[in-house]
């Protein structure tokens, strides 16, 4: 298995059924008037569905609303290996593409473009968020997440916790997939500081797994894990925060944000585009505070942009990653992508046990 593939990732499962469709729709969205003015075009590439219909709605529209020399075209999904195919072959059609934490890092240089400092203010962002090749579109969370109706005054706000089946008795839920933080929780769980996580003590970690390992119910798809902490068949669960908030609306379902891991989208630029300097100046727009602020409107993922973070949308105020960021466990997927083919098979291998 290689890098972290997002055709599994919680962004692809988030959108869910609406991704067949997003696209069409949103291609169509831009006036026929505009798109003729346009003397650039930008094609963005997203994720589709209810994901990109707010990136949409908080920044692509502002951004041609505002520029009337650009028009975007939307794309989907986003793909590493089709942007890196692309490159390779000299045919570069995208200018701008959503990526997870998997992609960007200077060891992708001769794939990117560098991201334009002098266009784009590096300053404004939280740290870790304007890299040399790729800068923060939003930042999302998987959050220890729990049946209300389960637990007296005294409910759990840690991954210590959510190991603790005396103290938080019932069956767990957690993604069957070995970099979707499954590890980390076991081993902060287990005493490891968060800044002594990497490299995974693998061992370890399946150590305190089976402490709970009959307690356990795998989930594949992020509707799973929901349906999973509605119905009561779990009383915790490991959940993409979307999905978390979004059985708290149907079910006595709370969110822990005591501890939480990290996952993180990125803008980056194919190396080759003909409109470089216009898609840093789309990016300097989508990574604005009025775009991310707008963004939080539409789903609970915290901007990067520093100067947003005080002025997020009423909606999900409370409970976006950025609200929370004391207490944050950031996934270095940078470890999983130099080891994932070595520590995967080795997770098989445990599950089956």
């Amino acid at each position: 298995m290689g890098p972290i593939d997002k055709t599994v990732s919680r962004r692809q499962f988030g959108v869910g059924l609406a991704a067949a469709t997003g696209v069409a729709a949103l291609a169509t969205s831009l006036p026929l008037r505009r798109a003729l003015a346009a003397t650039t075009t930008l094609t963005v590439v997203s994720y589709g569905g209810s994901y990109q219909e707010a990136q949409d709605k908080a920044m692509f529209t502002p951004f041609t609303q505002a520029n009337s020399g650009i028009a975007i075209q939307q794309d989907s999904p986003s793909s590493a290996a089709k942007l890196k195919a692309m490159v390779e072959a000299g045919q570069v059609t995208w200018d701008i593409v959503d990526i997870d934490d998997s992609f960007g890092f200077d060891s992708d240089a001769q794939w990117l473009e560098p991201i334009d400092y002098t266009i784009i203010d590096r300053s404004q962002f939280i740290e870790g968020y304007a890299q040399n090749y790729r800068i923060g579109s939003d930042i999302e969370a998987t959050v220890v997440t729990y049946r209300k109706d389960k637990f007296g005054s005294s409910v759990p706000n840690s991954f210590a916790d959510f190991f603790d089946t005396k103290k938080f008795p019932g069956k767990r839920t957690i993604w069957k997939y070995a970099p979707g933080g499954v590890y980390e929780a076991a081993l902060l769980a287990d005493g490891v500081a968060p800044d002594k996580l990497y490299p995974i003590d693998v061992e370890r970690a399946q150590k305190k797994l089976d402490t709970i390992k009959d307690d356990l119910i795998w989930w594949d798809t992020g509707a799973q894990s929901m349906q999973l902490l509605t119905s009561g068949e779990a009383t915790m669960g490991l959940l993409w925060v979307g999905r978390a908030l979004t059985a708290a609306q149907t079910a006595p379902v709370g969110v822990a944000w005591g501890q939480w891991t990290t996952q993180n989208g990125w803008w980056v630029v194919p190396k080759g585009t003909k409109n470089k300097k216009a898609a840093m100046e789309a990016l300097k727009s989508f990574t604005s505070p009025e775009s991310q602020i707008r963004f939080t409107e539409y789903l609970p993922y915290g901007p990067t942009n520093k100067l947003a973070v005080d002025k997020v949308a009423p909606t999900y105020k409370g409970n976006l990653p950025t609200d929370h960021l004391d207490t944050r466990v950031e996934v270095d997927a940078k470890w999983w992508n130099d080891n994932l083919a070595k520590v995967d098979p080795v997770f098989q291998e445990w599950l089956l046990k």
